[in-house]
């Protein structure tokens, strides 16, 4: 493998269900960078969660989801591009979790909560034009890596 990053690009339908496809892909990836199963399972759950509100938000049938894969020697970076209407990152209240364990979720929000608390960093852009969540693991030992690229 050549020094660079290592980057993969998929593109889905917003289609329920078709998130399958990368959220395999990045639990194969991350076993071999040599993530805890732990992490990695954290790292699954944050990717289809940010897929699984790409493909409710997307505007149109006809505009695909757009998933990133960046994997360096110590972090791997996940993007979820849609094009749906955006929303303001920042307005986005705590979940209540009294009130979700007594009626369950009926709101948006909680699941942006949810991948901050899978993934060490998460980065939101979002404009009328569609939003974009970058999520970035670190390993916790740059060694530990089966893959070779480097940064």
């Amino acid at each position: 493998m050549s020094d660079k990053p290592l980057k993969l690009r998929i593109s889905i339908p917003p289609i329920s269900g078709v998130e399958d496809v990368p959220v395999a892909a990045v639990e194969v990836l991350a076993r071999k960078m040599g993530f805890e199963p732990s992490r990695v399972q954290d790292i699954v759950q944050a990717l289809t969660e940010a897929c699984v509100n790409a493909i409710i938000y997307s505007d149109s049938d006809e505009m695909d989801v757009d998933i990133t894969f960046i994997a360096m020697h110590n972090s791997l970076i996940l993007e979820v591009r849609d094009r749906g209407p955006g929303f303001n990152p920042d307005s986005v209240p705590a979940p209540d979790f009294d009130l979700i364990s007594e009626i369950g979720v009926k709101n948006g929000g909680f699941g942006i909560h949810m991948i901050k608390s899978l993934v060490d960093r998460v980065e939101i852009e979002s404009s009328d034009q569609g939003t974009l969540i970058r999520m970035s693991t670190f390993l916790s030992s740059p060694d530990s890596s089966s893959l070779t690229p480097q940064t």
